[in-house]
């Protein structure tokens, strides 16, 4: 195996799929397939499983994408350290970042680092935030910025706080939300019973669900358009200024709030470019509860 072949045997255990793979590679299917015969047969083991939708990892295969990820580690290392001897703070980093803070602050902020180390070439993942935190801790990932707090025994910095609260195309009073329609947008598992908690300890009866939609757009565009409210953190009125917007208030009489969390290991030291991001990060933390 060479390089080449750690990072194909780590996207197709990702995607768990060879067409998949394949796209994300830039390469043709029979050429992963090739390549993956030629693996097994160096090891002498079945490495995979295909089934319809895709395929699976034998224990062989299992322990071959750990030694992959070490060794990528390992390069990443040994190449930055290089790199750093005769140029200064270079490397390649990888982020994994939540859809809201992804798009209402990292473009300002990776113009800011950027401009501060223009050496480091970024590489940024967005996703649902508790996607995004298994993979941190699959090792993927140097540094994860999600949403919700997680029992996390390295470092962890609140970074950003924002209210959340109920949009509808018309001002609605929050005891009126029962028997109003619903639309649900599909968020992560920890933002959901955030959601659900807050509810059922205000009202008796379930949601008036008319509409369950996976996408932030589509959701508000629906709310938009007066088919319903949705319950959503406070961010999300950029694009959307005309609509009604009510904070979430306890029991305790304190508003609901949604905070995000940078997440980094204990030696984010040891690689200056990861150093270079947090110690920028933590520069500009708490950002505004509002933007």
């Amino acid at each position: 195996m060479n390089y080449k072949d750690y990072i194909l045997f780590k996207t197709l255990y990702e995607e768990k799929n060879i067409t998949h793979a394949a796209k994300r590679l830039f390469i043709s299917q029979p050429a992963v397939s090739d390549r993956l015969k030629k693996i097994e047969a160096e090891f002498g083991c079945r490495l995979i499983i295909r089934e319809t939708r895709g395929i699976q990892f034998t224990p062989q295969g299992e322990t071959l994408y750990q030694y992959c990820l070490d060794a990528l580690k390992q390069y990443d290392l040994v190449k930055n350290n290089l790199a750093m001897q005769d140029h200064g703070i270079q490397g390649h980093l990888n982020l994994a970042v939540s859809n809201i803070f992804a798009r209402y602050f990292m473009p300002k902020l990776l113009l800011e680092f950027t401009q501060l180390h223009p050496n480091i070439d970024i590489s940024m993942s967005s996703g649902y935030s508790h996607g995004l935190y298994h993979s941190f801790l699959e090792g993927n990932f140097p540094i994860a910025i999600t949403r919700g707090t997680h029992n996390w025994l390295e470092h962890k910095v609140s970074i950003w706080n924002e209210p959340l609260g109920f949009f509808n195309a018309t001002p609605l009073q929050v005891q009126d939300l029962r028997h109003h329609p619903y639309i649900s947008y599909k968020t992560d598992p920890i933002f959901q019973h955030e959601i659900d908690e807050w509810w059922f300890s205000t009202f008796a009866s379930t949601p008036r669900k008319i509409l369950e939609v996976d996408n932030i757009e589509t959701c508000m565009k629906l709310v938009q358009e007066g088919l319903g409210f949705t319950l959503l953190s406070h961010s999300c009125i950029i694009n959307y200024p005309t609509l009604y917007f009510e904070p979430i208030i306890t029991a305790a009489g304190e508003p609901l709030m949604r905070e995000t969390f940078m997440y980094y290991r204990n030696n984010y030291r040891d690689l200056t470019h990861v150093k270079a991001f947090v110690d920028f990060m933590l520069s500009k933390a708490p950002l505004p509860s509002h933007l």
